[in-house]
């Protein structure tokens, strides 16, 4: 029997060209939340792998709940404002689905 990685899969009215699905990743690599070019390139190196799937590393809906000073955020104006630019990027070079790991460290 051939295997199936390699062929579509459906979720509802998701569907993905494969199932390769690349693993969120912290990178502390963030600015006060804020997403900036690095994770452009990173996550744009990413999507041209070829992955049905790519998950963006863990996000904290509020500033107190990251884990480091360096993670994602997504509890401001700014914040939205500099993943929709990662968003764009990745949407621009490749038809890699995006998924987005939400996270909240501590109480």
């Amino acid at each position: 029997m051939p295997s199936r990685l390699f062929t579509p899969i459906r979720f509802r009215e998701v569907e993905m060209t494969n199932r390769i699905f690349v693993s969120p990743m912290c990178q502390y690599s963030a600015l006060n939340g804020n997403a900036s070019r690095w994770h452009d390139v990173h996550l744009g190196n990413l999507a041209l792998s070829g992955a049905g799937m790519l998950c963006l590393e863990a996000t904290a809906v509020e500033a107190i709940g990251r884990i480091t000073p360096g993670c994602l955020g997504l509890y401001s104006d700014e914040n939205e404002a500099a993943l929709k630019q990662v968003v764009e990027t990745v949407r621009g070079i490749s038809s890699t689905r995006l998924a987005l790991q939400l996270g909240h460290a501590g109480r």
